[in-house]
């Protein structure tokens, strides 16, 4: 499963179109005005300032850069993640959770879980958020639970209220956690790791609970328009990881 899923990243990096870089670009990224960088799902921990429109720059997942420049390899992309595939999902420490009683990891075991962290004034999660429901929808008979990790930028306190407006305008009718100072976030993606760039990122976990796909942040959706090709690509690579995780049977206790 993971050698298919290393090869649909390689072949990944060829297509175009993807979400801007935010916080701090990489060297090989084209440069963004830090208030654009800002609002749509990079780590930095200051102010929104409302959110980015680029589809043309790097992304920083599963696969490389537009714009003619070579893709890194994926054991140098800073947020492929590719190192973290196949081991045990990392516990989670979740604020509180809007819409169910806390959903425990352990408790989980046998499902297959989709975490992608989410944000206000963030266009990519605007654009993801409707595929994780819909796949929700699709897939929950088979044993897929989808979980929306509410991460306000920066780290502060929110109301359930406030959080629930935002879900409901971006449609999403699932399970939330809220991730308020970003203390799983930290655990699964950012600690010791400097160079990530995004913060709207997704994990795959399978009915073992390991790590069976990541996507490292932006967006990723069907769709015919040439400009987000690479976000279809990233969809389908999506589609396929579920496939083989709902596949497997249920461990034995």
């Amino acid at each position: 499963m993971l050698h298919g899923l290393m090869a649909a990243a390689l072949g990944a990096a060829a297509v175009g179109g993807a979400p801007a870089p935010l916080a701090r670009p990489p060297a090989h990224t084209a440069t963004h005005s830090p208030a654009a960088e800002a609002a749509a799902g990079g780590p930095t921990r200051a102010p929104d300032a409302g959110a980015a429109e680029d589809h043309l720059a790097p992304h920083t997942a599963t696969a490389g850069p537009a714009r003619a420049i070579p893709a890194p390899a994926l054991e140098e992309d800073p947020d492929s993640g590719i190192e973290l595939l196949g081991h045990p999902a990392p516990d989670w420490s979740f604020t509180r959770w809007i819409r169910t009683p806390p959903l425990d990891p352990a408790a989980l075991r046998g499902k297959v879980v989709l975490l992608r962290w989410w944000t206000e004034g963030c266009h990519f999660c605007a654009t993801t958020l409707p595929v994780v429901e819909a796949l929700s929808r699709r897939h929950a008979g088979d044993g897929l639970v989808v979980i929306g990790v509410f991460h306000p930028k920066p780290p502060r306190a929110v109301s359930d209220q406030h959080v629930l407006a935002l879900a409901r305008k971006l449609g999403y009718s699932g399970p939330i956690a809220v991730d308020e100072r970003w203390a799983t976030l930290d655990r699964y993606w950012l600690d010791g790791h400097p160079e990530r760039n995004w913060t709207s990122v997704s994990f795959l976990i399978d009915r073992k609970g390991d790590i069976a796909w990541i996507h490292g942040g932006g967006e990723y959706h069907p769709n015919d328009d040439p400009r987000h090709a690479r976000c279809a690509v990233q969809y389908r690579e999506l589609e396929r990881a579920l496939a083989e995780a709902l596949a497997e049977p249920v461990p034995r206790p």
